[in-house]
């Protein structure tokens, strides 16, 4: 479920990333796309504690004028791959990691013995950080009630 979240998260940020409002985004889409109503307000929930967090932060969540780039040593494109990195930059771009996070990421992906990582595998290195980063690894126990349209 964790990685649904994530994807949610994707989505939701390149949204808001074209200029569009939180309230603007059509969510009905996302339930068309087979994701479930839990599922949407566990990502919902996050992102408004990120955006809550983020208030007092002088790199803001979705800020993308990171000061450095980081590049692959050649070790580190054979096991992430060009898709991989680029599914990362992507992220990095939309704010939902950060440079030491992506340091992270790189990290663990270089730790997991893999000759290759494939892309769903990375991904679920991606969610163990994000998840564990900014909720406290439980983002599938955060919810919102669809029916009043609170944050628990």
């Amino acid at each position: 479920m964790k990685e649904k979240v994530v994807e949610i998260l994707i989505y939701l940020m390149t949204e808001m990333k074209d200029r569009h409002s939180l309230a603007e985004i059509d969510l009905a889409s996302l339930t068309k796309r087979g994701y479930s109503q839990s599922e949407i307000s566990a990502a919902l929930s996050w992102l408004h504690e990120a955006l809550e967090n983020a208030e007092g932060e002088s790199t803001r969540l979705g800020d993308t004028s990171p000061s450095s780039w980081r590049f692959l040593h050649e070790a580190e494109k054979q096991v992430i791959g060009v898709e991989g990195f680029g599914y990362l930059i992507q992220l990095r771009e939309l704010g939902l990691l950060r440079a030491g996070d992506l340091e992270t990421v790189i990290e663990r992906a270089m730790m997991t013995g893999y000759e290759r990582l494939s892309l769903s595998e990375l991904q679920e290195v991606v969610t163990s950080i994000i998840s564990t980063k900014f909720g406290e690894g439980k983002l599938e126990t955060r919810s919102i009630d669809s029916n009043k349209d609170t944050i628990h």
